[in-house]
C-alpha cells in the first residue's frame, strides 16, 4: 500500500499532445469540386451584376468543402478573407 502526502494534480482535458503544438484544427473533407468556369460574355455591353467576383479560379485548382467540428476554435470574421489557411494532410 502506498500513502501519498500532498495534494493531487488539478484535472486536466487530455488531448493530444501534438495537436496542441500550434494553432491546428482538426477538419474533416467533406466534398471536393473543379473551379468554377466563367462563361465568356457573349454580350460585351452586358455589365457584371456582381461586384467584387471579377476573377476567376486558378484552372489547377481545386474547391474543398470542410466540416469542422470544433467551430468555436475558428477565429471570427474568417469570412472576411484576412486570413491565410494552410492545410496539412495526414492519412488515417
Amino acid at each position: 500500500m502506498d500513502f501519498v502526502v500532498g495534494r493531487s494534480a488539478p484535472v486536466t482535458q487530455t488531448s493530444n499532445s501534438s495537436s496542441e503544438k500550434g494553432n491546428f484544427i482538426e477538419a474533416k473533407v467533406l466534398h471536393v469540386r473543379e473551379p468554377r468556369r466563367r462563361k465568356p460574355n457573349p454580350d460585351s455591353r452586358h455589365q457584371e451584376s456582381r461586384q467584387g467576383t471579377a476573377s476567376s479560379d486558378p484552372a489547377g485548382a481545386r474547391v474543398l468543402v470542410m466540416l469542422v467540428p470544433d467551430a468555436f476554435r475558428l477565429p471570427d470574421g474568417l469570412d472576411s478573407g484576412d486570413y491565410r489557411v494552410f492545410l496539412r494532410f495526414v492519412r488515417k
